[in-house]
């Protein structure tokens, strides 16, 4: 070839990659043609013809060039990379990791040919073969953060906890990324035990107040590390007597033990941010709330409460949370009555101490307090600025977001309306934070939660109309706009109060593709609106007739559309069916009190610990949710697949957390993820597998 050729050649790879990362791809090509006219098979100019492919979709053509480049210098290590990853979007998994181990043995320091390997095995759950690989990409390239993370969930599917906690401390200290911090948290709840040490409650305490999981995920671990704190644990034990005899003040709140309430960020985030799911925390926290009462009764131990300000003010943030669920005595609810009266007087006379309204907001929300409007406006410390914001300033937002909704549908039968009187007095569920979620379309997302399902071609799943049948508080809607931003979404429930406190969480948020809307999911086909997609979790067995809602449901989804889907198991609903047979029997009504007697007959009889550990037990909205709910149903996986099959869908599988999808594939490795026979199997072997609900997915097939 002639120098001169050899220019020109240089010169039209350069023109080429200069459109090329300017994403001007047509020109690129053209470039690269030229190339190829005068170098038939130059390798440079196969391989970059062959990325334009890949971008574009054009995978075999793809796939053709990078081959025919590898013939032409077969020593080139990223030519296999990039084959490799290529194959695997094309769905050739075994080729796809031939070509990754081409490329490792022509650069054994090839850290991501290396971390494309372990990705490739991991996909096929050839866990312990994926450890080595990305071993390997980390001594190639230490600060290799997302090697690191998947180094820890390989090694957590191996069950190799304490090398997965090392590998994912690893990770995050390289990288303090949004998927590093959810597998953490992930991993924190489902571990079999994390060290109860400083630096596992610093982690956890980040984890809860930044949100890694919803907190009320994380509560129960929070809880447990808070009870076993060297400084709190005597405190904690002192407060467990015979529920519910009483527990001195004095001695209880001793100057150390405030000193760690005030100061430890694992609590204070706890109990700001998510419900104290534990037995033996809820009976010290109560016993601190009375001790905190008592003690603002006179002048000397207001002195000794205003010592204790941030913690009486977490505290009283925490009842708000909890819908003020703990249990009091009779010379409590007086002391209550004097203090609120006292509170509104010295309200009106400008001698209010912050200390009083903190205890008294852990026994009654501000927003009833008599004058507080004019307490509102002055400079408190900021741990009650944060109280007065939240039980005052928010819930007025409610109201007004409440006046503003829209109705869709008449709400006129017996049960729809007695659930809906249900959620307006006691909305569900009450929650501060959500993880940050990475937008991720449904196409995308369906093939990582499914990988062998059969779903329709890439690029054909449509994301843009989204229904949330039966939103509650706002939790499941937030999470599909942050996935889905470029998606409409229409959020329904029957509560107008549920929807006042999504909608304004949704505001607080900035999120601007959800409309809030009350109406009875099996009137929306009145509507004249059919969607994409459809979230309905928890929702269908509360109806009078769960059939008659999947029916409605698949009646607006669009031909091709999906639908996830959430219900009770009946296996892991025993223990909630024998205590509402209890319930039922000794007449308890779902009253706030009521629910607080209850709840202290079954927290002082271990029989019923299969109910109190729940973390639902532990909020009054909640727990009237959990037992004292005006209609509930459970099923069970054959029950779904008949409910699938008369709605006219497709049982596409299950979303089981990791753990569970790793036992079902062990123990049916052949099996299809939407093989209900597998899972009913799985479930009788393991009846608290779904303590949660069934979630699932299914399609309803394209016209």
């Amino acid at each position: 070839m002639r120098p001169g050729d050899v220019l020109s050649i240089q010169r039209s790879l350069e023109t080429g990659m200069q459109h090329h990362d300017a994403g001007r791809l047509a020109q690129a090509e053209a470039s690269y043609q030229e190339v190829l006219r005068a170098h038939p098979g130059h390798p440079d100019a196969l391989a970059l013809l062959a990325d334009i492919a890949h971008r574009t979709g054009h995978l075999a053509e793809a796939v053709a060039r990078l081959r025919e480049a590898i013939r032409q210098r077969s020593s080139v290590a990223p030519l296999q990379h990039k084959l490799g990853l290529v194959l695997a979007d094309a769905g050739e998994l075994d080729a796809a990791i031939a070509a990754q181990r081409a490329a490792v043995r022509l650069k054994a320091d090839y850290a991501d040919a290396w971390f494309q390997l372990g990705n490739l095995l991991a996909l096929q759950r050839r866990h312990a073969e994926a450890i080595p690989a990305y071993r390997r990409a980390v001594v190639a390239q230490p600060r290799f953060a997302a090697a690191h993370n998947n180094l820890a969930l390989a090694l957590e599917a191996e069950g190799r906890w304490d090398e997965a906690l090392v590998a994912y401390r690893t990770a995050l200290a390289v990288e303090d990324a949004r998927d590093i911090r959810a597998n953490v948290a992930r991993y924190l709840t489902s571990a079999p035990r994390v060290p109860a040490d400083a630096a596992t409650r610093e982690l956890v305490a980040r984890a809860v107040a930044q949100a890694w999981l919803r907190p009320a995920d994380l509560a129960r671990l929070a809880a447990g590390l808070v009870c076993v704190h060297p400084g709190l644990s005597p405190a904690i034990q002192r407060a467990q007597e015979p529920w519910p005899a009483d527990v001195a003040a004095s001695g209880l709140l001793t100057p150390d033990v405030v000193r760690i309430c005030n100061a430890e960020p694992l609590l204070g985030a706890l109990l700001t941010h998510a419900q104290a799911s534990d037995r033996a925390l809820e009976r010290f926290l109560e016993c601190a709330r009375r001790a905190l009462l008592e003690l603002v009764g006179d002048d000397a131990g207001l002195a000794r409460a205003s010592e204790a300000l941030p913690f009486a003010c977490a505290l009283a943030r925490q009842c708000f949370l909890n819908d003020y669920v703990f249990s009091t005595t009779p010379g409590e609810e007086a002391r209550v009555e004097r203090l609120q009266g006292d509170v509104g007087d010295a309200i009106e006379e400008a001698t209010l101490s912050p200390a009083s309204l903190a205890v008294l907001a852990c026994y009654v929300p501000l927003g009833a307090v008599r004058g507080i409007a004019a307490a509102r406006a002055h400079p408190w410390p900021e741990p009650l600025r944060a109280l007065l914001v939240q039980q005052v300033d928010e819930p007025a937002q409610e109201a007004r977001e409440r006046e503003a909704l829209a109705s869709l549908t008449p709400i006129t039968a017996k049960v729809s309306r007695q659930v809906r009187d249900q959620y307006e007095e006691n909305p569900y569920p009450r929650w501060t934070r959500l993880p940050d979620a990475a937008p991720l379309p449904l196409d995308l997302y369906l093939r990582v939660l499914f990988p062998a399902a059969m779903l329709p071609p890439r690029g054909t799943i449509a994301d843009r109309d989204i229904l949330v049948a039966g939103c509650g508080t706002g939790q499941e809607s937030l999470d599909l706009a942050h996935q889905f931003p470029a998606s409409r979404i229409l959020a329904v429930d029957l509560s107008r109060a549920s929807l006042g406190y999504a909608a304004r969480k949704t505001r607080e948020a900035g999120v601007r593709n959800v409309e809030h809307a009350q109406a009875d999911l099996v009137e929306l086909a009145s509507c004249g609106r059919t969607f994409d997609l459809i979230s309905c979790m928890g929702v269908l067995h509360h109806l009078a007739d769960p059939m008659a809602g999947w029916k409605a449901l698949a009646s607006v989804l669009r031909p091709g559309g999906f639908m996830q889907v959430g219900l009770y198991s009946e296996r892991a609903r025993r223990a909630i069916s024998a205590a509402r047979a209890m319930i039922a029997l000794e007449g308890f009504t779902p009253s706030a009190a009521d629910i607080r007697r209850c709840r202290g007959r079954m927290l002082a009889d271990p029989a019923w610990d299969g109910v109190t550990q729940l973390r639902d037990f532990h909020g009054l909205n909640e727990c009237r949710d959990l037992l004292f709910h005006v209609q509930e149903h459970t099923t069970s996986w054959p029950r779904v697949g008949e409910a699938v099959a008369q709605a006219g869908l497709r049982f596409v599988g299950v979303a089981a957390p990791p753990p569970l999808a790793h036992a079902f594939a062990q123990r049916f490795p052949a099996a299809s993820p939407a093989d209900l026979a597998c899972w009913d199997e799985l479930e009788s072997e393991n009846p608290d597998a779904f303590a949660g609900m069934y979630l699932f997915w299914v399609q309803k097939p394209a016209a």
